[in-house]
């Protein structure tokens, strides 16, 4: 029934400025690990790779300058030109793992091949260390690299993970819009939910009040054709209690009450609480 055809007293509840806030700050929330885990995948974590593996082409290199040191043959020229012949120490998987326009076959940064002067005054492995440090400054790179790579199963996680962001953030706008198109009505005959259904007050067999004072819900049962169903009144939702509004959704309830002549459950223990609170996490979604 349109609001047009109502009797001019029906109490109206419209969705509320909190559930709005609540929905939009979800939104918000799964927009930003969409966005985080968007970016892992297509170029964080690879870029953490290529820093991993190329720390670990300076520490190779500050050994394989001890080792040829070792063999008193080594000398500035010898050096450079066995560095310059060199290619990163890039993984096979290169391509699935490291940025997409890094070269697989990269050479050796010129850092190492004229750090022959610094690696012979420090050793080694200390002179690759400090070529490394200034490397990663020039690159505005941290000097510490990661302990592991992250692997290509790691980087498709983040998809995955991205993917289930953006199913959480169109389910979240369905309920949305969805909600905000609905309302919860009251006259003098019948409670119209919010999904369209119609309960006139003589088919009201039950009333469940017990989280109205604590939560704003209340659980109407009434009989459809000799089967019994259910229906929720969900006051944060719709209407919601500001005095300065004139506390619609109390009002609503009110005049449900007051027409209502049958059972009313008003007071509740924890447990009878802990099982309801999961039985609405599963009705919420059929009632919003």
């Amino acid at each position: 029934m349109s609001d047009s055809n109502l009797p001019q007293d029906t109490l109206i509840c419209k969705p509320t400025t909190w559930f709005l806030w609540r929905v939009l700050a979800m939104l918000v929330m799964f927009s930003v690990f969409a966005v985080l885990f968007l970016k892992d995948g297509i170029w964080g974590y690879r870029d953490k790779n290529l820093h991993f593996f190329m720390h670990h082409t300076f520490v190779e290199a500050g050994k394989a300058f001890q080792a040829k040191q070792s063999d008193g043959l080594l000398t500035e020229d010898s050096w450079k030109t066995y560095a310059a012949s060199q290619t990163c120490f890039f993984p096979e998987n290169g391509a699935e793992i490291l940025p997409k326009d890094v070269d697989l076959a990269m050479p050796w940064p010129d850092a190492l091949v004229d750090g022959y002067s610094l690696m012979k005054d420090k050793g080694g492995q200390n002179g690759a260390n400090k070529l490394w440090e200034d490397y990663t400054a020039a690159r505005g790179w941290d000097a510490e690299a990661a302990e592991e790579p992250m692997q290509a199963n790691k980087i498709t996680e983040q998809f995955v993970a991205a993917a289930v962001a953006f199913a959480l953030i169109l389910g979240t706008l369905f309920i949305l819009f969805r909600t905000m198109r609905r309302t919860i009505k009251a006259d003098h005959d019948a409670l119209y939910t919010q999904d369209g259904r119609k309960i006139l007050y003589s088919d009201m067999v039950r009333i469940d009040k017990r989280k109205w004072d604590t939560k704003g819900i209340a659980l109407v049962y009434y009989s459809d054709q000799g089967e019994e169903k259910k229906a929720k009144i969900d006051g944060m939702v719709y209407g919601q209690f500001k005095e300065e509004d004139g506390a619609p959704a109390e009002k609503l309830f009110s005049r449900v009450m007051e027409h209502f002549k049958g059972e009313v459950l008003e007071y509740v223990d924890d447990e009878d609480d802990e099982a309801e609170d999961q039985e609405d996490l599963v009705e919420a979604d059929k009632t919003s």
